[in-house]
């Protein structure tokens, strides 16, 4: 057990509560997302290739390679590993594009009503490069027989459905609008993957109408001892949080970044082969991961998770605190996690811009939104010293 709970404390470090009846959230398990994942997959794209031990639900894993084995010599494979991949073709990526294709009667088409360009979308794939992708894909489709394996494997896929509603239900969305304020025309979607191992991604989405998807899909699903599919509440939620904030904040950060591109490139620098081998590889990822985290533990701090008696249990024994409260062991779990993203994330300022958070939520009348709270979070940063 307490194996485990390091490795959920390195999960979430990467990234109670009922949800408003206005904006119910359902898990989906998708036949456009598994597919993508699954040439992700075969051509061994950062992502999408895990060992054992990481990849949760590795029984699938194996009937994905064993299925698909006669199909590794599609061009469509040859396409993503010798092209693709290099181009940027990689962990958020592969869902990107999944998310803007629509599966219809054997044919895939594109959604029109996407914007085209959102996002830096065409950053890391070519409009060319995008629609030879999905003429081989259609046609990957259709002669690997994809959908007698997406039907074959229905009962596994609602099982992951089910076991995240668990952990959807639990969370206050409506926080998003008093934290960050409120968006009109947008709402949330939760995906799941089994292909992305203990991967999570988020995926902002905007409608040529101006309609707003903010899109999280989800890996990070393993067995529990019964050997059912298991999201454990205690690194499932955060990370739903952190992949929902990264709609919200990357955009503030894109908005101002001129205000803090020196001193985030200042800190990059001495740490860029670190932050490239964990996939934040310019100095705005690394800060819109810092910002993301740093809403993510504020919004932990205001909605302590409610551990069921085992998982309680397991976290006195690791923190060596046999008669601590729910609550006590709820602060000591969130004082580890900010210490892990200091120490092993290299989050270098999270800990000032989570102060400053609180600073905010407290001053709601001068910050009626994140937006204007912006000028205080610049200054935080420019201000830092290690």
């Amino acid at each position: 057990m307490k194996k485990k709970i390091l490795f959920v404390l390195l999960l979430i470090a990467g990234w109670t509560n009922v949800a408003s009846a206005q904006n119910i959230v359902k898990a989906q398990y998708i036949e456009e997302t598994e597919l993508v994942a699954v040439v992700a997959h075969l051509a061994e794209v950062n992502g999408y290739a895990w060992d054992e031990e990481e990849a949760g639900v590795y029984d699938y894993f194996t009937d994905v390679d064993k299925y698909f084995a006669p199909y590794m010599s599609h061009p469509l494979i040859s396409l993503v590993k010798k092209k693709l991949f290099g181009a940027g073709f990689n962990w958020h990526f592969p869902m990107h594009v999944a998310l803007r294709l629509e599966l219809k009667d054997n044919r895939i088409t594109y959604k029109k009503d996407l914007k085209a360009d959102f996002d830096g979308y065409y950053e890391r794939i070519t409009p060319k490069d995008e629609q030879k992708f999905i003429r081989l894909l259609e046609d990957f489709y259709t002669v690997s027989h994809f959908h007698d394996f997406f039907t074959q494997h229905r009962s596994l896929y609602a099982a992951c459905e089910k076991a995240m509603q668990k952990a959807i239900e639990q969370i206050d969305f409506d926080w998003y609008r008093t934290f960050f304020g409120t968006r009109q025309n947008s709402s949330f979607h939760i995906y799941l993957g089994l292909l992305c191992g203990p991967g999570n991604y988020a995926i902002h989405q905007q409608t040529t109408s101006g309609m707003e998807y903010i899109n999280a899909v989800m890996g990070c699903c393993s067995r529990n001892k019964e050997g059912k599919v298991y999201y454990g509440q205690e690194y499932t939620l955060p990370i739903i949080i952190h992949e929902c904030n990264h709609s919200y904040c990357n955009p503030l950060n894109e908005e101002f970044w001129e205000d803090i591109q020196e001193k985030m490139t200042d800190f990059f620098r001495p740490n860029a082969k670190f932050y490239a081998d964990e996939a934040y590889g310019s100095p705005i990822l690394v800060a819109n991961e810092t910002f993301v985290e740093a809403c993510a533990m504020r919004y932990l701090m205001s909605h302590p998770i409610k551990f069921d008696e085992e998982t309680l249990e397991a976290y006195r024994d690791f923190f060596k605190m046999p008669e601590a409260t729910a609550e006590a062991i709820m602060t000591r779990y969130l004082d580890l996690l900010i210490e892990t993203d200091e120490q092993k994330k290299k989050f270098f300022m999270i800990r000032p811009i989570i102060e400053i958070l609180e600073e905010r939520e407290a001053k709601p009348e001068l910050y009626p939104t994140m937006r204007d709270f912006m000028p205080r979070y610049i200054e935080t940063i420019n201000a830092f010293k290690l």
